[in-house]
């Protein structure tokens, strides 16, 4: 897994965020320690975790 010190291309940043906030977030770490680690607002790590929620349903979904 990536460190939060590792410097992130910006066209691979929202895959990156989204894996560090989906893991920081099994950690049960606070939304506002997960914004911070990854220096984004609360709002946005909102979005990161329900974009998990989002890819998961997607990818378990049974295609007709």
């Amino acid at each position: 897994m990536l460190d939060s010190t590792d410097y992130i291309e910006p066209c691979d940043r929202p895959a990156a965020w989204t894996a560090l906030a989906r893991e920081y977030a099994a950690r049960n770490w606070p939304r506002r320690d997960i914004a911070y680690a990854l220096c984004v607002d609360e709002p946005t790590v909102d979005r990161l975790l329900s974009a998990v929620g989002a890819a998961q349903q997607e990818a378990t979904t049974p295609v007709p």
